[in-house]
């Protein structure tokens, strides 16, 4: 099943960060081509951007072994037409 994304998205030090609303709650993602991690559901927009910010880091930092700045911070866009999500049933 494809679905359009209703959310954000942003790119950080080769990571895709999106957050995506689902219902009534923020769905969080990172992934790049090497890894996908999905985050905890969370409750505001600005909760799921700080979350998805804060996993993006801490795998870059934990698993990367790079240190990106401490004011360095994801420029967020909305999502558009073109990204989806996609399901396996």
């Amino acid at each position: 099943m494809f679905r359009p994304l209703s959310g954000f998205k942003a790119r950080y030090h080769g990571l895709t960060l999106l957050v995506v609303s689902e219902f009534d709650e923020w769905r969080t993602i990172v992934h790049s081509p090497e890894v996908i991690l999905q985050g905890t559901r969370q409750f505001t927009a600005v909760k799921a951007k700080d979350h998805a910010a804060v996993m993006a880091k801490c795998y870059l930092a934990e698993v990367k072994q790079e240190s990106p700045g401490e004011g360095e911070a994801p420029e967020w866009e909305p999502t558009g037409s073109q990204d989806w999500l996609v399901w396996k049933a």
